[in-house]
């Protein structure tokens, strides 16, 4: 198990070998009390997150489920 604070920094890879970004920050409802997404950076005032259904695996990287055709999934 691993704290929020300790995703900020690992490098996120698709299930296709791609290199798609570092965590930047972790999206949470406040309201639930659930993980939405991982942050990657910041676009025209939005932020770029990676959705938490996509995630795969959380070690020394984080691992995503791309969607057929579409690159990274997020």
């Amino acid at each position: 198990m691993k704290k929020l604070s300790e995703l900020n920094g690992l490098r996120i890879y698709s299930d296709r070998a791609k290199y798609v970004g570092t965590v930047m920050d972790t999206l949470i409802d406040d309201k639930e009390g659930t993980v939405l997404g991982l942050v990657l950076g910041f676009k025209g005032g939005k932020s770029l997150t990676v959705p938490y259904n996509t995630i795969m695996a959380i070690g020394d990287i984080v691992l995503i489920h791309t969607k057929s055709g579409t690159g990274t999934g997020a």
